[in-house]
């Protein structure tokens, strides 16, 4: 059931309900239990790192680890469930989506006296269903509900309008049905948390790291400067319990403290492990895509200073700012959507989008929400400032840049350290235009 960016999913398995979830830090069982003291901090963390690089639950790590028993789990999940299921019957809008196909691992023996709520939540639906055949709800932009039918065909038209160019019949018919797919499976995808696969040569150096007598959890910092996945991994992990997103970190640097010896290691065990998926090494996209964010990360960190950034944090908002690629790219390899104007203005379209579901699901900073949910518009300084860092080498942009975009005083210095970093990673130089 989703209203505005409020979203909460509800697990029924033979007719009664096993599990409540929402998307706010503070619906989610390990904030919950971290809250309430019910597991150390440093041992939640370390359980979400496998449960972020698996397909096992962490109702199931815990109980597997003897963290919590059985009823002393069911009575916690219980508080939760029973609260968020409260929550929703003050909802006076919303939008509500049935997937049977969804699996369900029946784990807690949570009793909440199920079959009148049953009733309840299909009466519920169908007062719902009635009220907006009735009248159309007013839309409000990100906060609405998105992928649904009525976005759908209005989100068609702008990326229509993206294209420019006219569109027969026929095509046209093909091209809705593609971009109802491509939100689809794009819905679904983005309803996981899972970590990252990161680069091979950052798998590589990480091992070393792991090898070493004494391990320092900041030598991991220098390696995420040049990997957006592993950094992005970092922050998801280091923010996964925290509630108020005011106090969410946004560099590798400070995930890292925050994060602590124990918690990294087990990360960097599961992310340097040959069993976990690998970041493609001979994929064109995703050779574009990690260019990209280096080279913003570097002109970014260049260009802090006229914006009122610390550099630091800017590098991090540059290098990150091309994180939504990695959910949008393999669902257009998936569908084998041809390239062309269309794929890119599809792609442009959604991006905003998914990086504001993102930001909000992983729990991050503000200022990085804004830069992945920038739509060329916002006038706040974390976005202005990756945009003009995408600007300053515009051979390695994704995406539309700006119209008029001024190349940077800094551009040639700005060149020159991209383009090392490039040699030391293997990709292709960048070319600083003429004035």
């Amino acid at each position: 059931m989703m209203r505005g960016k409020n979203r909460r999913v509800i697990d029924w398995k033979d007719g009664e309900i096993a599990y409540v979830s929402g998307s706010h830090p503070r619906d989610r069982l390990g904030a919950f239990l971290n809250a309430n003291g019910a597991i150390p901090t440093a041992t939640l963390h370390a359980l979400l790192v496998r449960n972020f690089t698996s397909a096992t639950n962490l109702s199931r790590l815990i109980l597997d680890g003897r963290h919590e028993t059985l009823s002393g789990l069911s009575r916690r999940a219980e508080e939760l469930a029973r609260r968020l299921l409260f929550e929703i019957f003050e909802w006076r809008d919303g939008v509500f989506r049935y997937d049977p196909d969804s699996p369900v691992e029946m784990i807690l023996k949570i009793r909440l006296k199920l079959r009148p709520q049953a009733l309840a939540f299909q009466a519920a639906k169908r007062q719902d269903d009635a009220r907006r055949r009735r009248r159309r709800s007013a839309r409000r932009g990100f906060r609405s509900a998105i992928f649904e039918e009525d976005e759908l065909d209005e989100r068609f038209w702008k990326v229509l309008e993206r294209v420019g160019t006219l569109v027969e019949p026929e095509e046209g018919r093909r091209r809705l049905n593609q971009l109802r797919e491509f939100a689809d499976r794009l819905r679904r995808r983005l309803g996981s948390v899972a970590l990252r696969p990161i680069h091979e040569d950052s798998a590589a150096l990480l091992r070393e790291l792991m090898n070493q007598e004494s391990f320092e959890p900041s030598a991991i910092a220098p390696i995420a400067a040049l990997d957006a996945f592993l950094a992005i991994d970092l922050l998801v992990l280091a923010n996964s319990l925290i509630v108020d997103r005011r106090r969410a970190v946004a560099t590798a640097a400070d995930a890292l403290e925050r994060l602590g010896r124990h918690p990294v290691a087990v990360l960097v065990e599961r992310l340097a492990s040959s069993v976990f998926p690998r970041a493609p090494t001979e994929d064109r996209a995703a050779l574009t895509v990690r260019r990209a964010s280096i080279a913003a990360a570097v002109a970014a960190r260049a260009l802090a200073p006229e914006f009122g950034v610390d550099p630091e944090r800017a590098y991090a908002l540059g290098l990150l700012h091309t994180v939504p690629y990695a959910d949008l790219l393999p669902v257009v390899e998936e569908m084998k959507v041809d390239p062309g104007p269309f794929r890119a203005a599809m792609i442009d379209a959604y991006r905003p989008l998914v990086g504001r579901r993102r930001a909000e699901g992983w729990s991050l900073s503000s200022d990085l929400e804004a830069v992945l949910a920038d739509d060329g518009t916002d006038t706040r300084a974390a976005p202005a400032l990756v945009r003009a860092a995408r600007a300053a080498l515009p051979d390695c942009a994704l995406g539309s840049l700006p119209p008029r975009a001024a190349r940077p005083r800094e551009a040639l210095s700005i060149a020159a350290e991209a383009n090392s970093l490039f040699e030391f990673l293997g990709l292709p130089p960048t070319q600083v235009p003429a004035r």
